[in-house]
């Protein structure tokens, strides 16, 4: 399990980044909408309630979105790579998430939430393709089982970290936590762009 952790090392922290980013964006999506975009200063008022609903049909449209291009992503990763399509795609991320915090109109989230789903596509297809190609056959529950905490840490973290930053450092003020998990996944994409790694193939080892 050890000698697995050290392979998938360079994939873990671009993860680690990545997830922070995304349980920035899931955690703090409708109280920056609702208070920032919506003005809703009640959670009972009904511009809490529209911005909670708007919040969900952005996320419906990333998720969409996200969707539909996992049919492009094996086209486009045979001229790119998956390395380099994956760490273009979290830089996306990163400026759809930067977006929010500039962003007050709420039809312009829709942008936001574009740039969002193409990361989205990629962060749910790539990493896990980058594993099964260069896991032996063998040891592929292993590889899956171990990659399956570059996930679960990251989760942990978020929910501590940016309830500690937000309570102590920016008194409330949810709004700039979309800025800090901008740049956790920008540091992903930039750390992807230097990650490389080769396909498994067996008959290599047995010569």
């Amino acid at each position: 399990m050890i000698k697995i952790a050290k392979h998938l090392l360079p994939l873990f922290i671009v993860q680690f980044f990545t997830w922070l980013g995304l349980f920035a964006l899931w955690i703090y999506a409708t109280p920056v909408i609702t208070r920032y975009i919506f003005g809703a200063l009640d959670a009972q008022s009904s511009a809490f309630e529209n911005g909670t609903a708007w919040v969900g049909i952005c996320f419906a449209l990333y998720s969409t979105l996200a969707a539909l291009l996992v049919f492009i992503i094996p086209k486009v990763e045979k001229i790119t790579g998956k390395e380099k399509l994956h760490a273009i795609a979290l830089i996306a991320g990163a400026v759809g998430l930067l977006l929010i915090y500039f962003i007050k109109n709420k039809y312009m989230l829709f942008l936001s939430f574009a740039f969002i789903g193409i990361a989205w596509s990629s962060i749910s297809t790539i990493p896990y393709s980058i594993v099964s190609s260069i896991a032996p056959e063998e040891s592929m529950t292993n590889y899956f089982a171990v990659f399956n905490f570059s996930v679960v840490i990251p989760q942990v973290t978020a929910a501590f970290l940016f309830g500690y930053i937000n309570h102590h450092f920016l008194n409330g003020n949810s709004i700039y936590i979309m800025p800090i998990g901008s740049f956790c996944m920008l540091i992903a994409g930039i750390v992807m762009f230097f990650v490389k790694y080769k396909v498994y193939q067996p008959e290599l080892i047995d010569d």
